[in-house]
């Protein structure tokens, strides 16, 4: 706890981890029996473990941290002051419901504007990454078997060297763009900013994430990696769609080249 009694980010790190791991282990019960699901009014699929996951959040910290914001994918939102907590049950429903191992949960808090605190998991790798603001980023398996590893972006600061992805829908012009550069990598599952933060990827262009929860703690763990962020008009505003994540070497010379 900080002196006047507020929580410190360690403190909200910590939660985090412990939220993510009883969001994992729903999950993961609910995967292993097999997942019911329905679809929602905006076509996208939603499962019963997507709203007992929030749920059960939600409640926690109600107990935690009362008088914080939440806001959840599944559930709305409940009121609050300028801390909220930001949560996707489960990132990567269709492929939880395919049975496949490449989703998992998002949980974030957002301090005065700022996601301070963000945690990634993939409950079937039993992987997981997390950050805080000033705290740095790490990697490191669930079940805390061996030591987590810190995260740093790459050192590549010329474009023309650098490997970049994109997550971008057929008809935007960027993508042709970027297929044309010579260390384009394509896309393959969720895990492609965490390779950002991991130094695996220079940059990701991100033209479909379109929700907060989305990319809110990506943001903090890319960031504190020493990399970047910024949304399509060079600020760095969750409220819009899709986003710029690198390793903050490469950001002008990325952006000249995909308004080229």
């Amino acid at each position: 706890m900080l002196p006047d009694g507020r929580p410190s980010v360690t403190d909200d790190l910590e939660l985090a981890l412990l939220l993510a791991d009883e969001a994992s282990a729903i999950a993961l019960d609910r995967f292993t029996e097999g997942v019911s699901s329905r679809q929602k009014a905006d076509g996208s699929a939603v499962t019963d473990a997507d709203v007992e996951i929030e749920r059960r959040l939600t409640a926690a910290l109600a107990s935690e941290r009362p008088g914080d914001a939440v806001l959840g994918e599944e559930l709305g939102g409940v009121p609050g002051a300028a801390r909220r907590w930001i949560i996707d049950p489960i990132d990567g429903t269709r492929n939880f419901i395919a049975g496949r191992a490449d989703w998992g949960v998002h949980i974030a808090l957002e301090d005065d504007g700022e996601i301070v605190v963000g945690v990634v998991t993939r409950p079937v790798l039993a992987t997981r990454w997390w950050a805080g603001r000033t705290v740095g980023a790490f990697v490191g398996s669930a079940t805390n078997a061996g030591e987590p590893a810190p995260l740093h972006v790459s050192s590549q600061d010329s474009l023309a060297a650098a490997r970049v992805s994109g997550w971008l829908v057929d008809g935007d012009p960027r993508k042709d763009r970027l297929r044309s550069l010579p260390g384009w990598v394509e896309p393959v599952d969720l895990d492609s900013i965490m390779h950002v933060a991991e130094g695996r990827l220079d940059a990701l262009v991100d033209g479909t994430a379109s929700e907060i929860w989305d990319r809110a703690p990506l943001v903090v763990l890319v960031e504190e990696a020493g990399g970047s962020y910024q949304d399509h008009t060079g600020g760095r505003s969750l409220d819009l769609p899709g986003g710029l994540f690198t390793n903050g070497r490469i950001d002008a010379e990325l952006g000249m080249f995909l308004m080229a």
